[in-house]
């Protein structure tokens, strides 16, 4: 598929073009626990009242971990809008948990 046909779905906000991408495969929030305390992550539910609308997820760092939870949220999106993103997915298998191990940096020596 060339450029000139390729799709693209997305909101317009303020003048400007906004993709969004719908991950084939949904994804399961769970609370990160650091990695000395042994038990399961548990995951985040999501109410009846929560379903079919748009939610930002973000993680609260708590007693051993991180808790997900729900930090913004849309009315209802009408069934064909659910069908619209449904229909223009991509595969996307990057997992939304907050690292537990920190990577290093290269940082230039300080020659002062």
């Amino acid at each position: 598929m060339s450029n000139l046909e390729k799709q693209t779905l997305g909101i317009i906000h303020e003048g400007n073009f906004y993709e969004i991408l719908i991950n084939k495969e949904p994804i399961t929030f769970k609370e990160d626990i650091y990695p000395f305390v042994a038990r399961e992550p548990l995951p985040l539910t999501f109410s009846n009242e929560d379903e079919k609308k748009l939610v930002v997820v973000s993680y609260k760092a708590q007693g051993d971990g991180h808790e997900p939870l729900i930090i913004e949220k849309s009315n209802q999106l009408p069934e064909n809008a659910i069908e619209l993103l449904l229909k223009h997915n991509v595969n996307n298998n990057t997992p939304f948990l907050p690292s537990i191990v920190g990577g290093s940096v290269n940082l230039r020596p300080n020659n002062n």
